[in-house]
C-alpha cells in the first residue's frame, strides 16, 4: 500500500526571518570578537612585532604591559608590548577608534605595529584599505621622541587623512604613556619627567589662582547694544599644556588641522562664553610695539566646545590662534579684538595685555637672559657669583693696603 504523503505546512518562506537571525548572529558575534582581539592576543602576533624576543611575560602593570625577554629563562627585558586600548585616551579616526598592537625597545624605538580592529567607514567599499596601506608597518624604527608628522614622519593613507592621522598619533601617543612609566631612564623618559614636573604648578591650580596670578587674561567687548562676548587668553604652546588646558582629544585634533594647513607657530588658546555666535574670526588680532597683526584664515582653528581640561565650564567655545612670527611670545602683547567699522575694524578695539609667566616662558624657550645687577650690586638668582665678586674686591683692597703701607714704611725708614 503506496504511503500517503502528507503536505508541509513549513514553506521555504517561513526559514527565511530564521536563517536572517542566525547571520545576524553570526556577524554580530564575529565583530564582537573582532572588537576584543586586543583583549585575546595571539602569541604569534608578539614575535610578530618583536622578532627579537625569546619569550613574553602575561600582561600586567599600569599600564596593562607585556614585557618581552631576550631568553626564555625570562632574565633580561628587551622591550614592551602593548594594546592601544590599554592605554587610553585613544585617537579617534573618521568613524571610530583603531586598535592596536605595538612593541617598544628600552630606546623609545617601535619594533612594530599590528592593527586588529576598526571601524572606519571606508571600509564598507574600500576593504581593509588601512592594513593594505603599509602605513603600521611604516611606523617601525619610529622614536617616541618624534613627533610622527604625514607627510614628513610617515606617509599618509591616500583619501584618508583623518585614518591615517588616527593611526600615527595613536601609536605614537601610546608609546610615549608607556615609556613615560617604564622608560624612566631613557633620554624621553628623563625629559618627560622634567615636562611633567614643571607643568605641575599650573596642573595643580584652580581656574582663580591662575586667573590670580596672570597666566590667564580676560577681557569683554559689546557686539551691539545687548550682547557681548567674553575672551579668556592663555598661552598653549606646548603639547602637555595643550592637553592639560583643553583635554588631549581636542588638543590633538587642532594639531591635526595644523598639519593639514601645513601652519607652525606658537598658540594661544581663546576660551569664549557670552554672544559666540557673533565672533568676527577677522576682528582678531595681536598688537606687539604699536603693530597690529590681524588674524588669518589659516590662523584660527576651532579647539573644542570647553568641556575638557581646565577650560571646562568656562567657556562654550574655544578656538587656537597662532602666533603670527613677528610677535615675540616672551615679550609683552596684547590681545586685540576690532570693534571699528567693516574695512578698518581696529580703528578701535577691546584688548587685554599678556604677559608669560617667567617660570614657563623658560619651560618653553630656555633661560632668559642675565637680570641686571640690582642697587646691591647683585643680579637675581646670581648670590654666589655676587659673594665671590665682593670677596675679590675684598680681597684686592687688602693687597692695596698692604702696598700701601710697605711704601709707607720704606718712606720713613730713608728719611
Amino acid at each position: 500500500m503506496p504511503q500517503r504523503k502528507i503536505p508541509s505546512t513549513a514553506s521555504p518562506e517561513r526559514f527565511i526571518p530564521h536563517c536572517l537571525l542566525i547571520l545576524l548572529m553570526f556577524i554580530g558575534s564575529s565583530l564582537g570578537l573582532a572588537q576584543t582581539q586586543w583583549q585575546n592576543l595571539d602569541s604569534s602576533w608578539l614575535s610578530e612585532i618583536m622578532p627579537a624576543a625569546a619569550s613574553f611575560s602575561d600582561k600586567a602593570g599600569v599600564p596593562p604591559v607585556i614585557r618581552a625577554y631576550r631568553s626564555a629563562a625570562q632574565e633580561e627585558v628587551i622591550g614592551y608590548v602593548f594594546t592601544t586600548p590599554d592605554v587610553p585616551p585613544e585617537e579617534l579616526g573618521f568613524s571610530g577608534t583603531i586598535h592596536m598592537l605595538i612593541g617598544m625597545d628600552l630606546d623609545g624605538v617601535l619594533t612594530g605595529v599590528k592593527i586588529l580592529h576598526y571601524d572606519e567607514s571606508y571600509k564598507s567599499f574600500r576593504g581593509d584599505f588601512i592594513g593594505e596601506s603599509g602605513i603600521a608597518s611604516g611606523l617601525s624604527g619610529k622614536s617616541v621622541s618624534d613627533e610622527f608628522r604625514l607627510g614628513v614622519d610617515v606617509d599618509a593613507i591616500s583619501r584618508a587623512t583623518i585614518s591615517s592621522w588616527a593611526l600615527a598619533r595613536g601609536a605614537r601617543n601610546a608609546a610615549r604613556r608607556v615609556a613615560e612609566i617604564y622608560l624612566t631612564e631613557s633620554d624621553f623618559g628623563i625629559e618627560a619627567s622634567y615636562e611633567i614636573s614643571a607643568l605641575l604648578e599650573i596642573e595643580q591650580k584652580n581656574w582663580e589662582a591662575l586667573l590670580a596670578e596672570g597666566f590667564i587674561k580676560e577681557f569683554s567687548t559689546a557686539v551691539d547694544d545687548n550682547s557681548v562676548l567674553s575672551f579668556s587668553v592663555m598661552f598653549m604652546g606646548h603639547g602637555r599644556l595643550g592637553e592639560m588646558l583643553i583635554g588631549a582629544r581636542d588638543y590633538s585634533n587642532v594639531e591635526r588641522v595644523l598639519s593639514e594647513r601645513g601652519v607652525e607657530g606658537n598658540l594661544l588658546l581663546l576660551g569664549m562664553r557670552g554672544s559666540t555666535a557673533r565672533l568676527q574670526q577677522r576682528r582678531l588680532a595681536l598688537a606687539q610695539g604699536g603693530k597690529i597683526y590681524p588674524s588669518t584664515e589659516s590662523s584660527i582653528l576651532f579647539a573644542g566646545t570647553g568641556n575638557a581640561g581646565k577650560l571646562s565650564g568656562r567657556a562654550s567655545l574655544a578656538v587656537a590662534m597662532v602666533m603670527d612670527a613677528s610677535v615675540d611670545p616672551q615679550q609683552p602683547f596684547r590681545v586685540v579684538y576690532g570693534t571699528g567699522p567693516v574695512g578698518n575694524e581696529f580703528a578701535s578695539r577691546d584688548d587685554v595685555q599678556y604677559t608669560m609667566l617667567p617660570g614657563l616662558a623658560e619651560f618653553l624657550f630656555g633661560a632668559a637672559d642675565p637680570a641686571p645687577n640690582t642697587a646691591t650690586g647683585l643680579a637675581k638668582d646670581d648670590s654666589g657669583l655676587g659673594f665671590a665678586g665682593l670677596l675679590a674686591l675684598l680681597v684686592v683692597g687688602l693687597t692695596l693696603l698692604l702696598v700701601a703701607g710697605i711704601h709707607i714704611k720704606r718712606k720713613f725708614t730713608l728719611g
